[in-house]
């Protein structure tokens, strides 16, 4: 593998003949050397500047413009687009840090007849891994490029496995908690859902990619390949299933959630009804004897403050035990 460095892109480069043995090329021989028959190349571009890297891939390797203009975007959704002497396809990469919510980065894959290259915003671990394998462990010659192309798909999509597989964990110790009674996770549930929803985004489109692969006759894709483009598609339908059952599983939660809190303030409610009613009596009498009649019998009564007393009290246990017999408390 050969790294050249150049003011607007790093360029990555590795060479495969038909003999099966590597060579070492230039930079300026690696356009030339995506139409060589006899030599199969693989480039890797990490864009530092957008316009020296479009003048690259447009102008002097011959891409499409608008597949060029999709491979430098920053947001753009997941796509295959077929050109006369290339297949373009865009694919969404999940970023996982532990400790740190995922992120996502788009790899733009050109597909020639006799090379592959990928076009990234930034430095990508993965792709270096790739190289070597390639350059220990290279493919036959005339199948090199689709497998090429396979192999980084297939590491992409098996990498949101590791990524729902945190976010299953999430949703497991979320449950859990809300189960057990914790009325403060509202917040985190949203959080949660959106980043679910978020993954869905990135794979959904990934799995239509997989899907136009399959079925579309493209003659840079021969049909020995489409076996392993079927077991990647087959893993995009599983990521989606989970990310599917887990947000349903979120949606549930908010709505065990929320009946938590309204039981809760139900109960509160119904404490605060009690002791309303109670005191309620006890005001009734006081209100009675408050009232400024002159002819008030118990006032006089040497026993007028103790029987009101206790008559607030027993009209207090009266109202409970009423409330305890109708089930009501």
């Amino acid at each position: 593998m050969r790294v050249v460095e150049k003011p607007g892109y790093t360029l990555c480069l590795s060479c495969l003949q038909s003999d099966g043995t590597f060579c070492d090329i230039s930079d300026e021989q690696a356009a030339e050397a995506l139409h060589d028959e006899k030599r199969l190349i693989w480039l890797n571009v990490v864009v530092k500047d957008v316009e020296a890297a479009r003048d690259l891939l447009q102008n002097q390797m011959g891409f499409h413009e608008l597949a060029v203009e999709d491979s430098l975007s920053d947001n753009e959704r997941p796509a295959l687009q077929e050109f006369d002497s290339h297949l373009f396809v865009a694919g969404s990469k999940v970023m996982t840090t532990k400790g740190e919510r995922e992120s996502y980065t788009e790899i733009g894959l050109f597909l020639c007849k006799n090379g592959l290259v990928t076009v990234v915003r930034e430095p990508i671990p993965l792709l270096d891994e790739w190289f070597r394998r390639f350059e220990k462990h290279p493919h036959p010659f005339d199948e090199a490029a689709p497998f090429l192309m396979h192999s980084i798909l297939d590491h992409i999509v098996d990498e949101y496995f590791v990524a729902i597989d945190v976010l299953e964990d999430e949703v497991d110790g979320l449950a859990d908690e809300i189960y057990q009674g914790d009325t403060s996770r509202i917040s985190d549930i949203l959080i949660l859902k959106k980043r679910l929803m978020e993954m869905r985004r990135h794979i959904t489109p990934t799995r239509d990619i997989l899907n136009g692969l399959l079925r579309h006759n493209s003659g840079l894709v021969p049909p020995a390949t489409k076996l392993y483009f079927q077991d990647i598609y087959d893993h995009t339908l599983r990521i989606a299933e989970i990310a599917d059952v887990n947000r349903d599983t979120l949606t549930s939660l908010l709505d065990v959630h929320l009946s938590t809190v309204s039981n809760n303030l139900n109960n509160v409610m119904k404490k605060m009804t009690v002791i309303s009613t109670v005191l309620m009596s006890a005001a009734l009498i006081a209100g009675v004897y408050g009232m400024n009649f002159k002819e008030m019998p118990e006032l006089n009564w040497w026993w007028g403050y103790p029987f009101a007393i206790i008559l607030m009290v027993v009209s207090g246990l009266g109202i409970l035990w009423l409330f305890r017999w109708k089930k009501w408390i």
